[in-house]
């Protein structure tokens, strides 16, 4: 049986229309950045999500070499060997990181993290979708009003519209609830750099 963590991933990706597994690759980066932040190192930190019980492992990895030169990210084939006997130049060793020390600040951390993944996620999922349409009559249904933008239901997805052409609005005398026809002048992909 499924983690109640993983029940809720999967609802979310329902509710949001988008993969599951971006949604673990998310969590998983959020806990390296909070590791990171926490253990205050620059080690190869890496973290795995286990669907069946619900916990997010987070360990460091090193390289096996010869002769080493980034004490951070590589150990020595004797060292490697104390620990895994059976272990050869070029292979990892892992070492787990103990996540219940992480503390309330790494929380709030990986809670950013995983909404900023999610968002961005979503907004690919939607430009996707409608980059397309563009010039094409839509019908939708304003949801709600949000200073001089709209938040329109264009069916399975909520999208807000910026109202860099305020003056159409103004023509328009919207109410929530009232239906709304229009048409996509362009598609662009904000938030990213």
């Amino acid at each position: 049986m499924a983690s109640l963590l993983y029940q809720t991933i999967e609802q979310i990706s329902r509710e949001k229309h988008i993969e599951p597994e971006i949604i673990v690759a998310a969590i998983e980066d959020a806990m390296v950045v909070a590791a990171r932040k926490y253990y205050r190192t620059e080690e190869d930190i890496r973290s795995k999500f286990n669907p069946e019980s619900g916990q997010v492992d987070v360990f460091s990895v090193h390289t096996v070499v010869e002769e080493v030169t980034d004490p951070l990210r590589e150990i020595s084939l004797g060292d490697a060997k104390k620990r895994q006997p059976e272990i050869e130049v070029g292979g990892e060793v892992i070492e787990t990181k103990p996540t219940d020390v992480l503390g309330r600040i790494a929380a709030q951390t990986a809670k950013q993290v995983i909404l900023q993944k999610v968002r961005e996620a979503e907004r690919d999922t939607i430009y996707n979708e409608f980059h397309t349409r563009v010039g094409e009559l839509i019908n939708s249904v304003v949801k709600r009003m949000e200073g001089p933008d709209i938040v329109v239901d264009l069916g399975a997805r909520k999208r807000v519209y910026q109202s860099a052409n305020n003056h159409v609005w103004k023509l328009i005398t919207l109410a929530t609830g009232c239906a709304l026809r229009f048409a996509r002048w362009n598609a662009q992909r904000k938030g990213r750099k």
